[in-house]
């Protein structure tokens, strides 16, 4: 008989407490960077070396991949076969491991597992199917257990999941909110930094694990930031600095100019399409002129010469102001976005009375793409061109001393904690040979 012994990293008190407290369907609500990943892997493992089938769900095969690699290297002595196009890890004990992706609802369909993991729950598009359809009667032949692992995404399937852990009546079913300070390895001071930095409701549902009702939306308290009945544009304010935000577009969508003064109060808002790059560039440095204003642009693509057409243009007039360039990424837009968004929410900006740009406002929202990434966009048939241009004046606004936003982390571009220091072995006793 041979013993091999497997170092895995040893699971946090709140880790364990989910542990010793689970029962047949578990739902694990929590902040970022609780851990979530790695108490499933690692109860996962538990199953598997017990020579039996262990099934883990992933919103998208795309984040199938951390979990893959973590998994192999954490069981490499007893790893017999590894198929990597299936996702299947083979162990000398007997026990396997198969990953899925819940892009199709009916993955692991006539599978059957002793244990399952759905990781990032909540970003699963058909959970309810996928869950009733495909994975739960997979526990059927070893009356086997399940744990739903994610961070809360308005009030969805996993929400509905999560009451079914509150309920007293549901004998099979426990569920957590554990939010990221429950994670005794994340500092404090970071989860602050993250309450001053994002909305609301970004912080309340991403770091304390809180279900918020409607929670696509992205702008809170836009209705209470409308000066009603004021539509018509504000001249220059003697002695105050002003700001224009400029969203550039050609044909289909709408260039937009936005400006704000340095007290938050939205002067001028104009928005016009089908002109030529050469009339932009006049009617910009124009509005610019009249206001003094410090101008921030969209500088990506087409915007790039634009940019550079305006600074000439400002300068053939004689015109001393500052023209920036903002280059959009996945992460730039988000603190683009996320630092309007605080500004509306705290009440400091004065916004004209303009119906499509409150429209746009109310209907821009978190989405999550096919790949399983987190966006802000507006919805399919609708414009955002004068979000992005309020974003631009009002990051020029608080350009000076500003909270740096650290943006919504996505799910794919975190990976969760190990703490290789502290482990936990697991004894393998049952005879068979060394790996």
């Amino acid at each position: 008989m041979s013993t091999i012994r497997l170092q895995l990293p040893k699971p946090h008190p709140n880790q364990q407490i989910v542990k010793a407290e689970a029962t047949r369907f578990n739902v694990i609500n929590c902040g970022r960077r609780w851990g979530k990943s790695q108490l499933g892997i690692d109860v996962a493992i538990e199953v598997a070396l017990q020579a039996c089938p262990v099934g883990w769900f992933s919103p998208t095969y795309k984040m199938l991949g951390d979990v893959w690699r973590e998994c192999t290297r954490l069981l490499q002595p007893v790893i017999s076969r590894a198929v990597v196009q299936d996702k299947r890890l083979e162990l000398v004990t007997g026990g396997v491991i198969e990953m899925w992706s819940l892009e199709d609802p009916d993955a692991g369909r006539s599978r059957k597992y002793k244990r399952v993991v759905i990781d990032e729950a909540a970003l699963v598009r058909h959970l309810e199917q996928a869950w009733t359809e495909s994975i739960r009667p997979t526990l059927a032949d070893y009356k086997g257990d399940a744990f739903f692992l994610s961070t809360p995404k308005g009030h969805n399937y996993f929400w509905s999941l999560h009451n079914l852990g509150l309920d007293p009546e549901a004998k099979e079913w426990a569920c957590w909110q554990m939010p990221t300070t429950a994670n005794p390895y994340i500092d404090p001071a970071e989860v602050d930094a993250a309450r001053q930095n994002l909305p609301e409701r970004a912080f309340l549902q991403e770091f304390m694990a809180e279900f918020i009702e409607d929670s696509g939306g992205v702008f809170r308290n836009v209705q209470n930031s409308i000066d009603e009945g004021r539509t018509a544009t504000d001249p220059k304010m003697i002695g105050r600095k002003h700001f224009l935000g400029v969203d550039l577009a050609r044909t289909e969508d709408f260039t937009v100019l936005v400006v704000f003064d340095d007290k938050g109060r939205q002067c001028y808002l104009e928005r016009f399409n089908q002109i030529s790059w050469e009339r932009q560039v006049g009617r910009i440095v124009d509005v610019a002129g009249i206001y003094d204003a410090e101008v921030w642009m969209d500088t990506t693509g087409v915007g790039d010469p634009v940019y550079e057409n305006t600074q000439g243009e400002a300068f053939r007039r004689g015109l001393d102001i500052t023209i920036e360039g903002y280059k959009f990424t996945a992460t730039s837009k988000t603190a683009l976005i996320d630092n309007l968004a605080m500004s509306i929410e705290r009440g400091e900006l004065g916004l004209m009375d303009n119906p499509t740009q409150t429209a746009e406002l109310q209907a821009y929202q978190y989405d999550v793409t096919p790949s399983g990434n987190v966006r802000m966009t507006a919805p399919p048939g609708m414009h955002d061109d004068i979000v992005i241009a309020l974003a631009l004046a009002e990051w020029g606004r608080t350009a000076s001393g500003r909270r740096i936003p650290v943006g919504i982390i996505t799910p794919q571009a975190i990976a969760e904690i190990e703490y290789t220091e502290a482990v936990n072995p697991l004894l393998i006793e049952d005879g068979w040979v060394d790996a």
